[in-house]
């Protein structure tokens, strides 16, 4: 309902103008949008903000060519910071396998440039990645009751599942199969779970929630693919040893891969940062760092804490024009004004 009538009333702000004055207000600031993987089957009802459906990518690249804002790469935002006009920047997260499956094409026809910021565990390992094909496979099975049961760890557990509990069943089986040394002995407690509650993990033959392979990135690296950082675990430690060491693996990998890459963009882990990883990234020569706070890109932002406005497949076509103009942050700060002054009163 709230949704419906934040639609209805950035409508009649676009009807009398409003976008045409928060543009013009905004020319010299650019807006850094974030985007994850894409979505093979139903992955978008299941996470629209981490699975979006290709065609709707693609209607937006469209719009965005159709526009009057420039897409630009983040080196050229950040080098031409103060610029005259109103620019975009495609970043996307974590490399699932997806981004080449089925965004392969889209990124070659429409020759923008991206940002790929990679989180290198499961692109090492490969299989699934284990919460997220976890907590779909529940997410698919509500209403179901099922037991959990392994010799190996000593585990017979019943649970029923509910949405409000899936998260917590997650976090659950997680931990119990943490036991497991062995990664292709987590996966395989993960497919033992998805049979039984017969969910299948593929779609036409292939698998979901896996992440890019080395030949698989290779080949986006040559469609103005601009590889780049995202720790290892997808994590953000607090302290500097672990950080670092997050850091210095994800970058190992990469290079690993591709000797030449110049790695010096970083993308902070469901946008979790702290101050004072600021100087432990510039350490390692990175330059820029985005998060997922909201507000637009300028020429006084801080480049180790650049916002980014997280588009999804639950997002409106005018809720997503509304954000490139800048209009959606003066939006939210009065709508935060009237919800504190109501709720003090």
């Amino acid at each position: 309902m709230l949704k419906t009538i934040k639609i209805i009333i950035l409508l009649i702000i676009k009807l009398i103008g409003g976008f045409w004055l928060a543009k013009k207000l905004n020319k010299g600031k650019t807006c850094v949008l974030c985007y994850h993987g894409f979505s093979h089957h139903d992955e978008h009802l299941f996470r629209p903000k981490l699975f979006m459906k290709p065609k709707s990518f693609a209607k937006r690249m469209a719009w965005l060519k159709s526009s009057n804002y420039q897409i630009v790469s983040l080196q050229q935002a950040i080098k031409e910071r103060g610029h005259e006009g109103n620019h975009v920047v495609i970043t996307m997260d974590d490399g699932w396998a997806s981004t080449h499956e089925l965004g392969k094409e889209l990124i070659q026809l429409n020759g923008i440039p991206i940002m790929l910021y990679i989180t290198s565990y499961y692109m090492k390992t490969q299989g699934v990645v284990i919460n997220v094909a976890l907590a779909y496979i529940l997410w698919k099975s509500v209403g179901k009751e099922f037991q959990f049961k392994d010799e190996q760890l000593g585990i017979d557990k019943v649970y029923v599942i509910k949405p409000d509990d899936i998260a917590a069943i997650t976090s659950d089986i997680r931990a119990i199969i943490s036991q497991l040394d062995d990664i292709v002995e987590r996966q395989a407690v993960i497919f033992r779970i998805a049979v039984q509650l017969e969910v299948s993990l593929y779609y036409k033959g292939q698998l979901l929630f896996r992440m890019l392979n080395k030949q698989e990135l290779l080949e986006l690296a040559q469609d103005q693919v601009n590889i780049q950082l995202h720790t290892h675990h997808h994590c953000s430690p607090k302290e500097e040893g672990p950080f670092n060491k997050e850091v210095e693996q994800n970058k190992d990998y990469i290079l690993s891969i591709m000797a030449n890459a110049q790695l010096d963009h970083f993308c902070y882990p469901s946008g979790e940062f702290y101050q004072k990883q600021s100087r432990w990234l510039e350490n390692f020569g990175v330059t820029s760092a985005t998060t997922v706070s909201p507000g637009l890109f300028t020429k006084n932002t801080d480049l180790l804490q650049i916002p980014r406005f997280l588009d999804g497949e639950d997002v409106h076509q005018i809720e997503f024009e509304a954000e490139l103009c800048g209009l959606v942050g003066w939006f939210t700060d009065v709508t935060s004004y009237f919800d504190n002054t109501f709720s003090a009163n």
